[in-house]
């Protein structure tokens, strides 16, 4: 299988005349929801005619953006893209029900759109969750439309580790039927490209064969997300003085974003020291109630796209956080390739994957997951660098991004999957 050097010396590519994206979430979504839209944007500058099969956005509150209503079909044409949105029950909660409800109702009304199923040459599924699938393994047996996984995350494990169930035979039973389902829509798919090595290692020993496999890392819309000079009047709108470090992303339990106000705290001496988090998510309140009384902590809200990455050339250093979980282990959360992209240095908590390319990249630092006095010291540290030492950081970690993980290595790829798929079905 291709490492992440031999996709960056990218492959030839063939043009697809209509090429199908299948995702629950796109534009104008955000933090890892905007993936479908990097990905199918960049696709569409090849040349492909993308259409693009979702639903209606709501990601990551589980509310229906201003300006949508649910409703049977609507469509959309947004940056050169063909939208397709249908319904879904929306829910972004701590109920492991109401997330089942979310992942197969978006399913089941993509499946049930055969009109735009057939009107592809193939299909390109953005699996972050096992029931994407669902509506191309439809496409091809019915209109025998080749598809590709693009696996984001590796299901059952993601049900598994969530704590949305707990253990017990439920939780087994559920595991079993949907590791079924999995290994029956790694048959069917032409190709699986998977987003970090770690994950091609793992399929492959669940028996997906090696050369069904390819190494694609996400990318970012490098058109927003770029180095950008600080802004100092919206630093003074969220009171971004001193030395900040920033989380920007999805706030949930996974995170283990408590250990960043921990670390925090651990340092009352560094009074110009600022934790921003830009986003939100089911774990803000208890991460507020945490940092009650610290007025270093600053909490920005969601924010459009485009204002995040002027956000973010306010961070001296972008966080990325997760916790030590098997899960984990082999991902790359979207966040790092968006601070790469930005040239900002990091600080990584996390493990496997995430951490390996911060090391290999010398973008930033590493600690331990959980660990509130390694992160802490990772800090203290950054604090105390050259200002031109941090921005060397931020520098090599771009050329690292765009070199290995850029939207040309990564579209050139997907599209060579794609093409593959049309001239001989797997």
């Amino acid at each position: 299988m291709p490492d992440l050097a031999e996709i960056a010396a990218g492959p030839s590519r063939r043009t697809v005349r209509r090429l199908g994206v299948i995702s629950p979430c796109y534009d104008p979504e955000t933090g890892s929801a905007a993936v479908a839209g990097a990905i199918s944007r960049s696709l569409a500058r090849l040349g492909h005619d993308v259409h693009v099969l979702t639903g209606f956005p709501n990601y990551p509150e589980g509310t229906i953006y201003p300006g949508y209503r649910l409703r049977n079909y609507l469509y959309e044409h947004r940056d050169g893209v063909h939208v397709h949105r249908v319904p879904l029950l929306p829910s972004h909660d701590r109920s492991a029900v109401r997330r089942a409800l979310t992942y197969l109702s978006y399913a089941a009304s993509a499946s049930a759109k055969w009109r735009i199923l057939r009107s592809v040459d193939a299909w390109l599924v953005i699996s972050s969750q096992a029931t994407v699938a669902m509506p191309a393994i439809v496409a091809r047996t019915l209109f025998g439309r080749p598809f590709v996984l693009h696996i984001q995350d590796l299901w059952p494990e993601t049900v598994v580790e969530s704590g949305f169930v707990r253990p017990g035979r439920l939780l087994d039973l559920m595991a079993r039927v949907i590791g079924a389902f999995c290994d029956a829509s790694y048959r069917r798919a032409s190709a699986v490209a998977v987003t970090a090595p770690g994950m091609a290692r793992a399929l492959h020993q669940r028996g997906v064969p090696s050369d069904k496999i390819s190494v694609v890392p996400n990318w970012v819309d490098e058109l927003v997300y770029r180095p950008l000079p600080r802004d100092e009047g919206l630093a003074s709108e969220f009171g971004l003085d001193g030395f900040v470090v920033m989380y920007a992303g999805n706030m949930g339990d996974l995170q283990g974003l408590d250990t960043a106000v921990r670390a925090l705290r651990m340092l009352p001496d560094l009074p110009d020291l600022r934790l921003a988090f830009v986003g939100g998510g089911i774990a803000e309140e208890r991460l507020r109630e945490l940092a009650e009384g610290d007025d270093r902590v600053r909490f920005l809200g969601s924010q459009p796209v485009e204002r995040t990455a002027r956000l973010m050339a306010l961070g001296d250093v972008q966080l990325v956080s997760l916790k030590d979980r098997p899960l984990f282990r082999h991902t790359f959360p979207s966040k790092l390739q968006a601070a790469m992209a930005c040239a900002r240095p990091v600080i990584v908590s996390a493990p496997g994957d995430a951490a390996h390319i911060v090391l290999e990249s010398r973008a930033g630092l590493v600690t331990a997951p959980g660990d509130p006095a390694e992160l802490s010291s990772a800090m203290r540290s950054l604090h105390g660098f050259d200002p031109r030492t941090r921005e060397a950081m931020g520098r090599i970690g771009r050329e690292f991004y765009m070199d290995r993980m850029s939207a040309r290595v990564g579209s050139s790829t997907l599209s060579e999957l794609v093409a593959r798929a049309l001239g001989g079905d797997a």
